[in-house]
């Protein structure tokens, strides 16, 4: 390839890449009805999992019924009934000892804050999802235990296919080689394009850009990636659809590129 012509890629590159990191930001901060959409609405989407506890006389001791009735009454817990009452799935315990923690260190309380903060998502509490997505961005595939990823995956992925915008990020974000989840499924691939289909174009983005990220990606891969973007391009949201045009004439690059080693 000719030094104009690496400079060109370069350019598309970083143009669309500058672009993907403003659409990434969401997830960073914090991921059907069938319209994928990063607004305020799509992300208050609210699924209730599991209800938990929702009357005081449903818990089984008198220790844990009176912290209850003191909880409910805006006294202050300690952290032993807060993490007690939480541990019954009771959503409110479990959000705020998940604050509590928080304030003690995110990365540190990473695996337990994002189990709490599940705990709140799954009873209904959608505020409580972009914690439990920022604490998931701290756990270590090797060494989070397999029954806590199981109840993150429990929680995740009935938000993402109810229309929540920023789970449906973040099942993205955490499926692939090497992420969270490991290698993302077929089934898993086309029913994120499913819940895309009439959306903005940004989860087409991200997948490609997953694809692009590996300079070793193979021509199956590209060829993916490729269809990712002529549909992003078509996105009514502007930085999609340059983002998606940008990335597409790198990949045009990318591909004459090896073409060219080849011969």
């Amino acid at each position: 390839m000719t030094r104009g012509g690496s400079l060109r890629r370069a350019r598309h590159l970083a143009l669309g890449l500058a672009l993907a990191a403003a659409l990434a930001a969401p997830l960073a901060a914090g991921s059907i009805p069938m319209v994928i959409s990063d607004d305020a609405e799509s992300r208050a989407i609210s699924v209730v999992v599991r209800a938990g506890v929702t009357a005081t006389r449903e818990l089984p001791t008198d220790a844990l019924r009176g912290a209850r009735q003191r909880m409910n009454a805006g006294e202050r817990l300690s952290d032993e009934d807060l993490r007690a009452l939480a541990e019954r799935w009771d959503g409110m315990a479990a959000k705020r000892y998940a604050d509590r923690l928080a304030k003690q260190g995110r990365a540190k309380h990473a695996s337990d804050l994002a189990y709490f903060y599940g705990i709140a998502a799954a009873t209904g509490r959608a505020y409580a999802l972009p914690d439990m997505i920022e604490a998931m961005g701290h756990l270590d595939a090797a060494t989070e235990p397999a029954a806590r990823m199981k109840h993150l995956i429990s929680v995740l992925y009935p938000y993402a296919w109810a229309g929540n915008s920023a789970a449906l990020d973040a099942v993205v974000e955490f499926n692939g080689e090497g992420k969270l989840f490991g290698a993302l499924s077929e089934a898993t691939r086309q029913r994120i394009l499913d819940q895309a289909k009439s959306g903005n174009g940004r989860i087409e983005l991200r997948l490609a850009l997953d694809i692009l990220s590996d300079d070793a990606a193979a021509p199956t891969d590209l060829a993916r990636a490729r269809e990712y973007l002529e549909r992003a391009q078509g996105s009514k949201l502007l930085a999609v659809k340059t983002t998606a045009q940008n990335l597409l004439a790198y990949l045009d690059d990318k591909t004459a590129g090896r073409a060219a080693v080849k011969n």
